[in-house]
């Protein structure tokens, strides 16, 4: 019998991103997926035959050390620990993860609290990089949390619909779209987001099939990808718990820091506003 897993789904392929709020035209809040337990074979399939314009996009990205978890039974098949991370790092990783999607699926910019050791194993992965430092330039906003749930429960691909959290929760979260889908939502981003889209462009890196790539705890990524042959972009990736130390104190301080009276409104070839420490 085949093992259950998990698959988040999605109507446009974005979780753990900003979508319209249901309630308030105009407003955003952050969206999570659905997530439905399902055979591998019907995973695989869903992943596959995912089209947003055909139903929701769906995406194995179960973070919770899901590869010795729920997917146990192949997790032999790659190294339990990367060697060379494991002695600098000075410990074993916390948690391996296993993700398949395909080129539907997008990962907006956010931060982890964990070095990480990302190994493509199908496909390529396409990553915005973006450093502690850059923090201010992301545009992190707070957000209401929501979440993506069936219009009608038992259908196996279901429609889905935005429903708001309760009790209410917010959700820090950058407010950056680097690929916008038109013209006119480039504008709006660039409007909104002038730090980042009239500052220096981010670094961009391809991670293809057997290559490897160190992404240090706190930087932040935005993540893209191409399938491979199988129609499947897989990876699996290494989380090495962070050292909560002046790096950490460091950033908290850059977070504490806001831009004020940035000349970015008034003159395109300034990138440095005053910076003013936040009065809570």
């Amino acid at each position: 019998r085949s093992t259950d897993v998990s698959v988040h789904l999605t109507p446009d392929g974005r979780a753990d991103a900003l979508a319209a709020h249901p309630r308030r035209p105009g407003a955003r809040c952050f969206a999570s997926a659905h997530v439905r337990r399902v055979d591998f074979p019907a995973a695989v399939r869903l992943i596959r035959d995912s089209d947003p314009a055909a139903g929701p996009v769906a995406y194995a990205q179960q973070q919770d050390d899901c590869l010795r978890g729920e997917y146990a039974a192949v997790a032999g098949d790659v190294d339990a620990h990367v060697p060379w991370a494991s002695e600098a790092l000075g410990c074993l990783p916390e948690a391996v993860n296993l993700w398949i999607g395909n080129a539907c699926s997008v990962t907006s910019f956010h931060k982890d609290h964990y070095d990480n050791i990302y190994v493509v194993l199908s496909g390529e992965k396409h990553f915005l990089l973006l450093p502690p430092t850059e923090h201010h330039r992301l545009h992190v906003r707070d957000y209401p949390a929501a979440g993506y749930v069936p219009v009608e429960e038992g259908e196996e691909v279901p429609e889905l619909k935005l429903e708001m959290e309760e009790p209410e929760r917010v959700v820090p979260w950058s407010s950056v779209d680097p690929y916008p889908a038109s013209p006119e939502e480039m504008a709006a981003q660039v409007s909104a987001c002038p730090l980042y889209f009239k500052g220096p462009r981010p670094i961009r890196c391809t991670v293809r099939a057997g290559e490897m790539l160190y992404l240090p705890s706190m930087w932040f990524h935005h993540v893209s990808q191409s399938p491979g042959p199988n129609e499947l972009t897989i990876a699996v990736n290494y989380w090495y718990d962070m050292q909560f130390d002046i790096k950490y104190a460091y950033f908290n301080f850059l977070r504490s820091l806001e831009i004020k009276d940035s000349p970015l409104e008034n003159n395109d070839d300034a990138f440095e506003g005053e910076l003013e420490e936040k009065k809570d």
